[in-house]
């Protein structure tokens, strides 16, 4: 469940700071862009807070930044 991070039934709560989501949302959409498929998410949950669905990726290749780069966050 994504949710209030102090609830003991909450695995992910929202992101630090608008500057990590929108990097984490940029990462999600440069992945899609570069030919990965995504799965499952990758949306932003609600209008406040910075929560995101978790996205699975498939199809991706060596050289995706995806692949290269460490995002922490849902994907």
């Amino acid at each position: 469940k994504v949710g209030d991070p102090f609830s003991p039934d909450t695995y992910q709560g929202p992101q630090v700071s608008k500057t990590q989501f929108e990097l984490i949302m940029g990462h999600i959409t440069s992945s899609k862009d570069d030919g990965a498929t995504g799965h499952l998410g990758g949306k932003q949950i609600g209008q406040e807070g910075y929560f995101i669905e978790p996205i699975i990726f498939t199809e991706c290749q060596p050289d995706m930044k995806i692949v290269r780069e460490e995002i922490f966050g849902p994907v």
